[in-house]
């Protein structure tokens, strides 16, 4: 979905000079904030899928998959509070998707969390229940999806 703001909005692989204002986006938007400390490991070690939404120049959202042996895991998608319902953590999930490896991608979330819809809408299926995930003693909803790459075909020489 194309909204006016998602027009504006750049999509980009997280850069050090980012990474304060993801602290305060990762504070502002979560019960259970990672600390600063895990974010920087997460940009460290996923050059490519920690990705940033940058409106009018500044940070407005991010999202992170962290590579697994056996899967991908979508850490945290986070959007700005007056930027959200405008497609933007859509975006990001689409850049997530075109750059992510083949293979299963794996997510927790709060049943409570609005942003159920989003990734029902992107093909995400209920998988399990991590009973008493979150500090408050709140369940999550375990959920998958199988990114899949088309085939190059090439044309004979």
């Amino acid at each position: 979905m194309e909204t006016p703001t998602t027009r504006k909005v750049e999509i980009r692989p997280i850069r050090t000079e980012d990474l304060r204002l993801v602290y305060e986006l990762e504070e502002q938007s979560f019960k259970d904030p990672f600390p600063n400390y895990f974010i920087d490991q997460l940009a460290d070690a996923n050059p490519e899928t920690f990705l940033v939404a940058i409106y009018s120049g500044a940070i407005v959202g991010y999202a992170v998959i962290d590579g697994w042996s056996d899967h991908l895991h979508l850490v945290s998608i986070a959007v700005r509070a007056g930027f959200r319902r405008r497609g933007i953590a859509q975006t990001l999930l689409d850049g997530l998707f075109e750059r992510s490896r083949p293979g299963p991608l794996r997510l927790e979330l709060r049943r409570s969390h609005e942003a159920l819809r989003l990734y029902m809408k992107n093909g995400f299926r209920e998988t399990g229940i991590a009973h008493s995930y979150y500090t408050n003693g709140e369940d999550a909803i375990q959920m998958e999806k199988l990114i899949e790459k088309k085939s190059e075909i090439l044309a004979p020489a």
